[in-house]
């Protein structure tokens, strides 16, 4: 039996794995926002007769400090992780550019950096697992920069644009754990399921006629959470050799590609570290990055 951790894991493709692997017979710990949908979670599991290796966590992911309670809530129980799948996401696009209580730009703080926290802050227990991966759900093979510069899109900020980049930053968020997995024990994954007919695409849609477009277009292109996920669990079930792969749907992604630039990748580590340390989030005596820098 396996013990698999699904952030984004009460909707669409995050619930899809973790409903796929506890049919299976592994544990799978599950991380939502909304204790609602974690009741729901928990219900479905019932009535499938899985509870008893179902565990729902609350936690509010753009925050960094609820990130670290999730990390040393995990160390405590368990001894060991064998997988780890982001899927944690909003489809929402803000108008303005907005800040959590910590001073990051929101959908910075959950799409990239709570993935930057959690992959390393939970490093040590996956070590301690056979064959431990990190699935990242995000969108490698698509063309772009990051603004070293301006990594929050504090200037000129536009919510599409934001969440586009944030994309990006997990290309270089993978290269960057690769490049200081020093064990060298962990695979991990970048992965881009594309067009997914998920209730949450369209929810965020604010205007009924652009909602009723995009229902049509992903009906055509998009495909359902039951059949989006199976890549998914051939590359969790078995693995790449690598270090480090990407990819776009069963398509292996090139690393070749300009958004997975080393150097781009540790100079982000490196401001993303500092960012961390400047707004004093670890207390002394504790830091879950285990970074000398």
């Amino acid at each position: 039996m396996k013990t698999i951790l699904v952030t984004g894991g009460t909707d669409g493709i995050g619930k899809g794995i973790a409903m796929h692997f506890l049919k299976k017979g592994d544990r799978v710990i599950v991380v939502g926002s909304s204790s609602a949908k974690g009741d729901l979670f928990l219900n479905e599991t019932r009535q499938l007769g899985v509870e008893e290796r179902a565990i729902f966590l609350q936690a509010n992911l753009s925050l960094v400090k609820e990130n670290k309670r999730i990390i040393e809530d995990l160390k405590s129980r368990f001894n060991s992780l064998d997988r780890v799948v982001f899927c944690a996401t909003s489809h929402k696009q803000n108008k303005e550019y907005s800040e959590t209580q910590e001073g990051f730009e929101f959908s910075f703080g959950l799409s990239y950096l709570s993935r930057f926290v959690l992959g390393f802050g939970l490093k040590e227990v996956l070590e301690k697992s056979d064959n431990p991966v990190v699935l990242n759900v995000c969108a490698p093979g698509m063309n772009g920069t990051v603004n070293l510069d301006d990594i929050q899109n504090k200037s000129n900020y536009n919510g599409a644009k934001a969440k586009y980049h944030g994309s990006r930053l997990n290309d270089l968020l993978g290269v960057a754990f690769a490049q200081n997995d020093t064990v060298g024990k962990i695979k991990y994954i970048l992965f881009n399921p594309w067009a997914v007919q998920t209730s949450g695409t369209f929810d965020a849609i604010e205007n009924p006629v652009t909602k009723s477009m995009m229902k049509l277009i992903y009906k055509i292109i998009g495909k359902p959470v039951e059949e989006a996920i199976l890549p998914i669990i051939e590359l969790l079930e078995n693995p790449p050799s690598s270090a480090l792969s990407a990819y776009k749907q069963r398509k292996e992604v090139s690393l070749s590609m300009k958004t997975f630039n080393r150097e781009n990748a540790h100079k982000l580590y490196t401001k993303t570290v500092q960012l961390l340390k400047g707004r004093k989030i670890f207390p002394i005596g504790f830091d879950p990055l285990k970074i000398s820098n």
